[in-house]
């Protein structure tokens, strides 16, 4: 019996991230992308440059309407182009399913596909609010949006200018500053 429900466990676990388009046969690596070996990459994935000084996410004209939180995602120039990335340079991506805006990626995806989070439902200073907004969700959680995209992280990018979940399960793609996905 005890077999039977570790069966069951596993199985509803590989549901859950196929579920959300993770892949198995993406790694992560605890190397930077620069000085990973070619062979250790999977095939699918496009090798990542190190990043130049980043610059802040597209600024609003208006003034801030956050009461004091940094702007928590920022540019970066990569092989895939200028793509959104949190302040410690780790690559945004979106979901396809969440074309309507509102966050489906949670439980277990949520785990492998972490949402961008902001503290409160006022978009964050230094943000445009032509660009981005704040999704709230339940029990008074709030994930950041680039236009009508609910932002996350990847649990397989180990470092800064790592793009492992571009593409993934043809569903998670790096977000341009625009907000526009970067299926490239």
């Amino acid at each position: 019996m005890k077999s039977r429900s570790l069966l069951v466990a596993v199985t509803a676990g590989a549901a859950l991230l196929a579920a959300c388009g993770s892949s198995s046969n993406k790694s992560a690596s605890t190397q930077p992308a620069a000085t990973q070996p070619a062979a250790t990459q999977p095939a699918s994935t496009q090798p990542a440059t190190p990043y130049p000084a980043s610059t802040e996410a597209p600024a609003s004209s208006e003034a801030p309407a956050s009461s004091g939180e940094a702007a928590p995602v920022k540019t970066a120039t990569t092989s895939l182009g200028t793509i959104l990335v949190t302040d410690k340079g780790q690559t945004i991506y979106a979901f396809t399913p969440d074309n309507g805006g509102k966050p489906t990626c949670t439980g277990g995806c949520a785990q492998a596909w972490p949402p961008v989070m902001v503290k409160e439902e006022d978009l964050p200073a230094g943000l445009d609010a032509k660009v981005f907004s704040v999704y709230e969700g339940p029990e008074g959680s709030y994930q950041l949006k680039a236009g009508k995209w609910p932002l996350y992280t990847f649990s397989g990018d180990a470092a800064p200018g790592q793009t492992n979940g571009q593409g993934s399960g043809g569903m998670w793609y790096v977000v341009s500053p625009t907000g526009a996905l970067i299926k490239s």
